[in-house]
């Protein structure tokens, strides 16, 4: 068998946790670990484990405005992500996002490799460290799936390719093939079912999984899958563990701020990322009462002064933005299940008495009607919107939602408000990207995505 050199863009870039004395390379780029507190270390690493990443997620979704970037950027990550262009990158540099999930896939791979032959520890802590890395790396794969593999539909996931499903640090073995999206999804979910017995009821941050962190997970991924009773399923297994809540935005409307990521409990899984200054699309906007949505106040600000269309996430530093899951997005699974089996009542109840009315004072709060089974479709999903707003789901729903021809076309329009730059059509290629050109070069019969 021919040997790929895959890999080498797997751990290419992995920046060694020199701090921590434990850590060494052998080979160059994989990280060593001997004992239970080290596997700890590793999942507990906030830079390069526990983070949402290096590349803005928000940059490709109809959330965000940028009026500095131009169609004729090729070689910029940022422009080429903003104008949906088949390549992230198209110069030699590393391969942006793909790169950046795997090097946190190699990471967890340390763990499950290595946890179990640990020299100490109980045989109990080592199948929770890897139970943890097994259902994190579930959150990496969708995430890679979001951008390089074609959306979940049922009637094609057996014919269209998933991303390299990788186990090993061994750099020497061949490249994993492209599964069929299908047998990827089953896998991942496999996986996180294989977890949830070893996993932990608490953990000692929110940073680490739990088993609500894995049922939460289990019910993102369905919900990609467009398995809607299972999605309901384990957003109902969440939230009858009742260790998260909505906040009621209104205790907090004399306070400077929310309660901290860290500690705040809408926070089930928190992955974060750098709190950047990013402006709202007219049509975001457009989705908010901005004169009563508490959630305009707490997370945005002007950025054009008098100007109360140019709005930005306000970039409070103790509310760093949550690229994980929250308990409002399980709460909004619920609702949008329940609506799309036809539960109307059901489903508005909980969009509007578990979530909605908490984000509005009570004078002014008015909620969502539905009286048919696509009226409640509607309406949960234009809720979806506004709660989840730069929140690193967007791009994900965006595609599920193209598959279901609810997306309308998306323009990048100039800075003079009329001229249209790009536009993403309904059905578009578009909304996959392809294979890094890094990778085809070392790999050059890996199937590669329709264009």
């Amino acid at each position: 068998m021919v040997m790929r050199k895959f890999f080498l863009f797997l751990f290419f870039g992995v920046t060694l946790l020199s701090c921590s004395k434990f850590l060494d390379v052998k080979p160059k780029g994989v990280i060593i670990a001997t004992t239970i507190s080290d596997y700890e270390a590793v999942m507990n690493d906030a830079i390069h484990v526990a983070s949402f990443g290096n590349n803005d997620p928000r940059m490709v979704t109809d959330d965000g405005l940028n009026l500095t970037l131009s169609p004729q950027g090729q070689m910029s990550i940022q422009s080429n992500l903003y104008f949906w262009r088949p390549y992230i990158n198209i110069s030699a540099e590393s391969p942006a996002i793909w790169l950046d999930y795997y090097r946190r896939i190699a990471n967890l791979n340390v763990v499950t490799e290595g946890v179990m032959q640990a020299e100490n520890g109980t045989e109990k802590k080592k199948k929770q460290l890897y139970a943890e890395a097994m259902v994190y790396k579930v959150f990496c794969y969708l995430h890679l799936l979001s951008y390089f593999s074609p959306a979940y539909d049922p009637q094609t996931a057996g014919s269209v390719y998933g991303v390299p499903y990788v186990t090993s640090t061994d750099i020497s073995l061949p490249t994993p093939q492209r599964p069929t999206l299908e047998a990827f999804c089953r896998q991942l979910t496999g996986d996180i079912l294989a977890a949830i017995p070893d996993l932990e009821e608490t953990a000692v941050n929110n940073t680490r999984v739990t088993t609500t962190v894995a049922y939460a997970m289990l019910s993102r991924l369905y919900l990609y899958m467009q398995d809607y009773p299972r999605a309901l399923q384990y957003a109902d297994a969440v939230i009858k563990k009742a260790n998260g809540k909505v906040l009621n935005y209104n205790e907090y409307s004399k306070q400077v701020q929310l309660p901290h990521t860290n500690s705040s409990p809408e926070e089930i899984f928190v992955r974060y990322y750098v709190n950047s200054r990013f402006r709202y699309s007219d049509d975001l906007i457009q989705q908010f009462d901005t004169a009563a949505d508490l959630r305009i106040r707490f997370f945005t600000k002007r950025s054009v002064a008098g100007n109360p269309a140019a709005l930005v996430n306000n970039g409070m530093m103790d509310y760093n933005p949550n690229m994980g899951i929250t308990y409002p997005e399980i709460v909004l699974t619920k609702a949008e299940c329940l609506a799309r089996q036809g539960a109307v009542d059901d489903a508005m109840r909980v969009v509007n008495q578990d979530l909605r009315v908490y984000r509005f004072p009570p004078d002014k709060y008015q909620p969502l009607a539905a009286t048919t089974k696509e009226e409640a479709i509607t309406a949960v999903l234009s809720e979806r919107r506004r709660e989840l707003a730069l929140k690193g789901t967007r791009w994900i729903d965006m595609k599920r939602l193209d598959v279901q021809k609810r997306m309308p076309p998306v323009k990048r329009i100039a800075a003079d408000g009329i001229t249209v730059l790009a536009v993403l059509e309904p059905g578009s290629p578009r909304y996959t990207f392809q294979i890094p050109l890094q990778v085809q070069a070392f790999n050059p019969t890996m199937p590669l995505n329709k264009e």
